[in-house]
């Protein structure tokens, strides 16, 4: 294969990547307000002792499914934007429709 192929797959998959890691900090972070808000519903409510500490629980597991995933993310845009870097140095692709897609991808990500 080809260094151009390579770099074309990679980007690909980088981005595929990041994009994942977009959707899933997106849905955890909802997670985590739709846990919240069931907590203050069960602590308003004086539930049992036993719900309010498992609903405390799904709090905490949301939160730290935030942090990890956050993390990933920053992995994972930090390796598509090195790969980026490498593939911008090549002349054949820069004016390539994958890597204005995955400089696409990274604006989002680097707003977030």
């Amino acid at each position: 294969m080809s260094d151009m192929a390579a770099t074309h797959k990679q980007l690909k998959i980088k981005v595929g990547v990041v994009k994942r890691y977009q959707k899933e900090l997106a849905l955890y972070r909802a997670e985590v307000v739709e846990n919240q808000r069931k907590l203050e519903s069960v602590t308003a409510t004086e539930g049992e002792s036993w719900d309010v500490r498992n609903t405390t629980n799904l709090v905490r597991e949301s939160e730290n499914m935030v942090r990890d995933t956050t993390t990933r993310l920053e992995r994972a845009t930090g390796e598509l934007e090195d790969l980026l870097t490498s593939a911008k140095r090549n002349v054949e692709l820069d004016q390539d429709q994958d890597l204005r897609e995955a400089e696409a991808v990274l604006a989002v990500a680097s707003s977030a």
